[in-house]
């Protein structure tokens, strides 16, 4: 139970030295300018302190700012030569027995006439510190105290209901003032700890409003990008020379995030993320990836010429083992042994050929591109297919609509993508599934959606399936799984057409394979 508060006493200090109601009225209107004068938690708890005793006639006081739980977070002791060791377990003792944790707990303000009287005011042993008499208020904000406000005096019955009243009001007007300062001083270091991550990183970033100006670049964009000493408020057009960046930067549309490598004039390659920040504008982060892709580079360059290389002495095997197979000579357990040899450069010859595509792929396509029909595309491939879905008795569904749908693209790549799609859905669907192939387009792109009846995907697993020779190893697919390179060439033909291409999937629930190219756009006439 907390203690109940002493008897009143009669107070000691005379009428003439109370405030008058004008004092009292001058008093606040000074602490209200004074606490509106900043935002700085400790000026304004040394704004606070200040003010209060000497509105109230009072010798010292303390204030302390509490969190949620009650416990001291900042703090202007009376006691302002306590090292740290003595200082926290006093404040701890006073909130837990003393006067500061009564108001505390009872949200109220009150007066302890004679400190040596009540039961609530707690003596340290050899405290040098005189207080006879000692007023307190809870700075309450939003239903929650916030802080506590004590004052004292050297001699007893030196504090009255009126210096009580003067400091109830004074911590009203202070529970906001700390409330801001608090704010703002949170705000500030959340500020300035961004800054210093954002100055701190490798990569690029680059924050503008909603009109585009540059309101904050790190140093990694300052030095990489080129950018002038004076590029703050600045329109994005006239900070930045690299046209492909600004045509990246202008490609947000109704989307919230974009993502894209750009190659700079320099061929440094970055990639590039753009995000829309409500209320705020557009963040810009660009990884450098220069080094990977030319290591990317010189990696498929090696694999295309060792696989090219191969070719010639596989074909020239496949060509006697085939021999072999027709000699009537043989025996027909002879016969088996040869067999898989075939087999074997069958898929190897296979296996060079994906290799060597994905290396045109990514040389270009541009000869190649020419207007098409997405839906006769897609149409052709399920066609192509069917025969195989057939062997499985597996249902081919299309779902391609009315309208017709043109993308610029390289008919053979794309036939070469569909196909790709359609036989690695056609590999995991068992035998009687479904498999429903759908068209459709959201006025930027035309989006052509693979569902399977299979066994799904581990989500772990789904970042994997775009790599190449990447293998996802599943107990439900173990047998099924080729080289790694069908969906690689998938991501490589949309990655050329600027498209993307990815999945959805959930375990025992199938998966569905999404590829998006852009629609194609006529240009306007002169």
């Amino acid at each position: 139970m907390d203690p109940e508060p002493s008897p009143i006493s009669p107070a000691t200090t005379s009428a003439a030295d109370l405030p008058t109601v004008t004092e009292h009225a001058e008093i606040l209107f000074e602490v209200t300018r004074q606490f509106a004068s900043s935002l700085e938690l400790d000026t304004v708890l040394g704004s606070v302190l200040s003010l209060t005793v000497q509105a109230v006639r009072a010798s010292e006081g303390s204030i302390w700012v509490l969190d949620g739980d009650g416990r001291v977070i900042r703090s202007i002791l009376a006691r302002a030569n306590l090292p740290p060791e003595v200082k926290y377990p006093t404040v701890k003792k006073v909130m837990s027995e003393g006067f500061a944790g009564w108001v505390y707990h009872n949200r109220r303000a009150d007066i302890i006439y004679d400190t040596a009287k009540d039961a609530r005011w707690y003596s340290f042993p050899d405290d040098t510190l005189v207080v006879g008499a000692a007023i307190a208020a809870p700075l309450i904000r939003r239903d929650q105290v916030i802080g506590v406000l004590t004052v004292t005096h050297a001699e007893p019955n030196r504090f009255t209901e009126k210096q009580l009243s003067l400091l109830e009001a004074i911590a009203i007007q202070a529970a906001v003032a700390v409330e801001r300062a608090t704010l703002y001083t949170y705000v500030n270091n959340e500020r300035s700890m961004l800054r210093a991550v954002i100055g701190g990183v490798q990569d690029v970033i680059l924050v503008t409003d909603g009109r585009s100006r540059v309101i904050l670049a790190n140093e990694a964009a300052r030095l990489g990008l080129g950018l002038p000493r004076d590029f703050q408020h600045k329109t994005i057009e006239t900070v930045l020379s690299q046209r492909q960046l600004l045509n990246f930067y202008n490609s947000l549309g109704n989307e919230e995030t974009v993502r894209r490598e750009v190659t700079l004039d320099d061929e440094r390659v970055f990639d590039c993320t753009l995000v829309k920040v409500a209320n705020t504008g557009k963040v810009l982060a660009m990884h450098d990836v220069t080094a990977f892709k030319k290591l990317d580079s010189l990696k498929n360059e090696f694999v295309s010429q060792v696989a090219h290389d191969l070719k010639a002495p596989l074909a020239i095997i496949h060509g006697y083992a085939s021999l072999l197979a027709e000699l009537p000579v043989l025996q027909e357990e002879e016969n088996i042994y040869i067999q898989p040899i075939i087999s074997s450069i069958v898929r190897m010859r296979n296996l060079i050929d994906n290799i060597l595509d994905i290396g045109r792929i990514e040389m270009g396509l541009e000869v190649e591109m020419q207007v098409l029909d997405m839906a006769a595309a897609v149409r052709q491939a399920v066609e192509d297919i069917s025969a195989l879905a057939a062997e499985k008795e597996i249902a081919l569904q299309t779902e391609l609509g009315e309208a017709v749908v043109h993308v610029f693209a390289a008919p053979l790549r794309l036939q070469q993508a569909f196909a790709n799609l359609l036989g690695n859905a056609i590999k995991f669907t068992p035998d009687g599934g479904t498999i429903t192939v759908s068209l459709t387009a959201d006025g930027q792109r035309a989006v052509v959606a693979v569902k399977d009846t299979g066994p799904g995907i581990p989500l772990e697993l789904q970042s994997r399936l775009f790599q190449k020779f990447s293998k996802l190893s599943q107990r439900q697919t173990a047998g099924k799984e080729g080289h790694g390179l069908g969906l690689a060439i998938v991501k490589s033909v949309a990655d050329a057409h600027s498209g993307r291409v990815w999945v959805e999937s959930k375990v025992g629930e199938g998966s569905t394979f999404f590829l998006a190219i852009p629609l194609y756009r006529r240009a306007a006439s002169s």
